[in-house]
């Protein structure tokens, strides 16, 4: 299981672009526009679903289950916000982080 906390600190550290975070690939972290894929394993439904619980409140889970989108600001250690915007369906969901 990846820590989200170790990946918005690479994202923020890095400068990238952005942070993907999809079923069945392993995070993916933009860099100046290039996807660069993490070594490591894909992320299986628990661990996107506990990534996303992590960082989302009732009423912006309640959004996708009704919209299958929602977007918002997350504050990150006080020192950085990011943009994340979330699609999905169920157990199915994809996020991406700027």
């Amino acid at each position: 299981m990846y820590s989200l906390d170790t990946l918005l600190h690479l994202l923020h550290s890095d400068g990238a672009d952005a942070l993907r975070l999809h079923v069945d690939q392993p995070p993916v972290i933009v860099l100046d526009g290039e996807p660069q894929p993490l070594e490591g394993p894909a992320l299986t439904t628990e661990d996107t679903t506990q990534l996303l619980q992590s960082i989302t409140n009732t009423r912006q889970r309640r959004d996708l289950r009704e919209h299958g989108v929602v977007e918002f600001i997350f504050r990150f250690r006080g020192r950085a916000n990011f943009v994340v915007r979330v699609r999905g369906e169920g157990e199915n969901v994809g996020l991406e982080i700027h």
